[in-house]
């Protein structure tokens, strides 16, 4: 065998090395970590995100179309997360109210974040267009995208095709499901994790080194649930039950008994208004999915510390 061709299968066998150690490193969300839950459909008032009193249209900062934003360093920005809020606290008053002013603000919150949003007609990111600085290791530049935001975005439209049956909310409903695919070392833009033991995770923060913030993805599967209770799709049932999973599988993490939980798994933050938070979380998993495991942990997080006492 000349020295031509030997180069050559050397060549061929790096190649198929390479693109061996690319596969490995790329995550199947096919087949990530799932329990199969039974989800319940609660009674209105029962579902996440509903107060006893519902919003007040008084805000300290809008912009000139009474949309919700935020001050930083004198600009003004259009904070996803902190914004649909109030969108989907403006549909709860519109439902209980009757007041169609109520629907007029969250018609105006939709139309502006998606004019904000990054989208290819298939997807829509919705951005954080300021730096964040959350440690000393993770600073994020402009535009980055967080899985929570996407989650409430994602109750956000439903709850507004709900209510208005307007087929362009049911379109940027499944546009924001299908970022729930952005996993991740494949896609430039993600809001999905899976991690070595093939858990899916919906990250708040996009660092290098997932943070795993547990609030945030909680609020993040809201999203997913209410998205699965509109659609019925399987793809939706899939993700949702894997995020489920996930928290089912790593609660016990961010637990420290008889103290404060952990804020997120990378930096174990402790903060008692994110603990009573925790709490709430896990009793309206138990609610949703009716499994004694999210009320057990629930209960144990509590008897740890009680913000209230």
């Amino acid at each position: 065998m000349n020295v031509k061709v030997i180069f050559l299968l050397l060549i061929g066998v790096l190649v198929l090395s390479c693109k061996s150690e690319i596969e490995k490193d790329l995550k199947d969300l096919s087949s990530v970590e799932v329990t199969e839950y039974s989800y319940v459909e609660l009674p209105y008032l029962e579902q996440p995100y509903i107060r006893e009193n519902y919003i007040s249209t008084t805000i300290e900062y809008f912009d000139q179309d009474s949309v919700p934003v935020q001050i930083k360093n004198g600009e003004m920005y259009y904070n996803p997360v902190f914004t649909s809020l109030y969108g989907i606290r403006y549909v709860d008053a519109f439902i209980r109210s009757g007041d169609p002013y109520y629907l007029t603000l969250a018609k105006r919150i939709a139309d502006r974040l998606v004019e904000e949003s990054k989208s290819d007609n298939q997807k829509l990111l919705f951005p954080y267009n300021f730096e964040f600085e959350y440690s000393h290791e993770d600073r994020f530049q402009t535009p980055w995208y967080s899985g929570m935001a996407q989650g409430r975005m994602l109750t956000f439209f439903v709850r507004m095709y709900g209510v208005t049956n307007e087929s362009k909310y049911l379109e940027w409903a499944h546009q924001t499901f299908e970022t729930f695919k952005l996993i991740k070392n494949q896609d430039q833009d993600w809001i999905g994790y899976i991690d070595n033991e093939n858990y899916y995770w919906i990250e708040e923060y996009p660092a290098e080194n997932p943070i795993h913030v547990l609030n945030g993805f909680i609020y993040a599967i809201y999203g997913l649930y209410d998205y699965y209770l509109l659609t019925k799709d399987e793809e939706s049932l899939h993700l949702l039950n894997a995020s489920v999973t996930t928290i089912e599988n790593y609660i016990g993490d961010f637990r420290n008994p008889g103290s404060i939980s952990s804020y997120d798994l990378k930096n174990r933050f402790l903060n008692s208004d994110y603990h009573d938070i925790h709490v709430d979380q896990l009793n309206m998993l138990f609610a949703i999915t009716g499994e004694t495991y999210f009320k057990e942990k629930a209960d144990l997080f509590e008897n740890d510390f009680s913000g209230s006492n």
